[in-house]
């Protein structure tokens, strides 16, 4: 996944007007001061900004005061800001949307994990690593068997299980 984290492939999926959902992989960088792990910006006390929401008119990320800054003396400070704004074309690596580190982003990242499992198992498994067709429609064709091999093979076992805890549930 990590071998994905690379700029072209984020200026190209920009120019598209789609969002990148790849692992960011750090190149001798070092430590950006006044952000987090997930380049979130922290506030004076090293708190991270929370993730509000993504303007894609103006292609922002737009960060609230964390929830520790409430009781804090330095919040009518002007060191600390209420709201905090950041383009993404800044960095398209550092900043996608939804921004790294938030739970929309970690759910997606989860689906694309799974279906990244479910074609390392097919091209293992049902061998689609080495399909060798003059034409097209063939390859088409042979993909189509095997996926539905697959789904069929997968709703068996889904159903099996289900069936296996109801009967243990029933006893």
């Amino acid at each position: 996944d990590k071998g994905y984290d690379y700029k072209p492939i984020y200026q190209q999926l920009q120019e598209m007007n789609l969002h990148a959902v790849i692992a960011y992989n750090p190149r001798r960088e070092g430590e950006v001061i006044g952000f987090d792990e997930h380049f979130a910006p922290t506030c004076v006390r090293e708190h991270s900004y929370r993730y509000d929401s993504y303007d894609a008119k103006y292609e922002t990320l737009k960060y609230s005061r964390p929830k520790e800054c409430a009781s804090c003396p330095l919040k009518d400070d002007s060191l600390c800001q209420k709201i905090f704004k950041i383009k993404r074309s800044v960095d398209l690596r550092k900043y996608t949307s939804p921004a790294r580190g938030s739970l929309k982003w970690t759910l997606y990242y989860k689906q694309r994990a799974a279906v990244e499992r479910v074609n390392a198992y097919l091209k293992e498994s049902f061998d689609l690593n080495n399909v060798r067709h003059r034409t097209g429609k063939k390859a088409k064709v042979h993909f189509q068997f095997v996926t539905l091999i697959y789904n069929a093979c997968r709703l068996a076992s889904d159903r099996l299980k289900a069936a296996k805890h109801a009967a243990l549930a029933a006893a």
